[in-house]
């Protein structure tokens, strides 16, 4: 086989039964959530679904199917960032295509309901809590490479599509709860899943400089690595493809929770201020009712400028936790009589 390229990647395919199986059963199931969706009146946007299928099941053929997976045998650089790529490139790209939302708009909330509680449950947050997925992730990654595992999966092809499921589903594990409120607790609010981001994006790092940094080679020895040239040499470019790899896609992610946090609290801020909204009104109301403010109200029954201006003081002004007042008004506060 020739040598290993970049545009090996796109021109060399072979097959395996997890990334055909596994992209023919996501395009079929999301085409069929987009459409039954539509029915509903409720449509996925143009863009989620693209890179549903561009980002997500594209990146899963080509790590699995492409010049990634026909070089990983005799090239470490590829088996690398196949590992980097089915790690995280591939689960930002099909999480980012909101799967939740498709099967919620699909089935309908009623529906949904079943597999929504399933996802919430108890176990599922254990296990897909972002913090303790990110670990996981990451130290499932890096064993990979520090022990025989590398070895055997390219010894026995159970072992490949095995890793190849390990290395997708932790990276889904992670993910998945960071862009889907229904999968993780009611604490574990949009600010707090950024700071998660944040730092899963230094994690993610350490499988690549840990190969790329190793004074030795790392694993079981794999006879078609050490006929290269200069193995180490090929080591340190493997290591280097996962880092960035692994870094260039973090952004994205940590993008896409930093807007969560945004419309989170342009949220939070409306509901916020309806709830004064209301306050004000229900406090005017009362005020007028039981005759508190009747020399203020003018003869059509409004309130006058005075009152208004009382009503609509800061709560935090009249609030006695945090006001005291002079018996007489005149005084500083806290002040008494002598």
């Amino acid at each position: 086989m020739a040598a290993f390229t970049f545009g090996s990647v796109f021109t060399t395919w072979v097959a395996s039964p997890v990334g055909i199986g596994l992209s023919v059963a996501l395009v079929a199931s999301y085409g069929a959530g987009i459409v039954a969706g539509a029915r509903r009146g409720a449509g996925v946007p143009v863009l989620r679904a693209l890179v549903f299928l561009v980002l997500g099941v594209g990146s899963l053929l080509l790590a699995a199917d492409g010049g990634l997976a026909a070089y990983r045998d005799t090239s470490f650089p590829a088996a690398a960032a196949q590992s980097a790529v089915l790690a995280a490139i591939t689960p930002i790209g099909l999480a980012l295509g909101d799967p939740v939302g498709v099967v919620r708009r699909a089935l309908g909330e009623e529906r949904a309901r079943p597999v929504l509680r399933v996802l919430s449950g108890k176990v599922a947050r254990v296990v897909m809590f972002p913090l303790l997925a990110s670990v996981v992730a990451t130290a499932l990654h890096l064993l990979l490479f520090v022990t025989p595992w590398l070895a055997e999966s390219l010894a026995h092809a159970w072992v490949r599509e095995l890793t190849y499921l390990v290395l997708l589903g932790t990276g889904l594990l992670f993910v998945m709860p960071l862009l889907a409120d229904e999968l993780v607790p009611a604490w574990c609010t949009p600010p707090l899943r950024a700071l998660i981001g944040f730092a899963d994006g230094l994690l993610d790092a350490v499988p690549g400089v840990v190969v790329m940094a190793s004074p030795a080679l790392l694993g079981a020895p794999v006879a078609a690595y050490l006929a290269a040239a200069d193995p180490m040499y090929q080591q340190r470019v493997g290591g280097t493809a996962m880092f960035a790899i692994a870094e260039c896609v973090g952004l994205p992610l940590l993008a896409a929770t930093v807007v969560a946090w945004v419309r989170y609290d342009a949220k939070e801020a409306a509901a916020v201020d309806a709830a004064l909204d209301a306050e004000r009104l229900r406090r005017r109301a009362a005020a007028v009712a039981d005759g508190a403010v009747l020399d203020g109200v003018a003869a059509d029954g409004a309130v006058t400028r005075d009152v208004e201006a009382e009503l609509d003081r800061p709560w935090w002004e009249t609030d006695p936790r945090f006001t005291r007042r002079a018996p007489h008004g005149g005084g500083p506060a806290g002040a008494t009589d002598t």
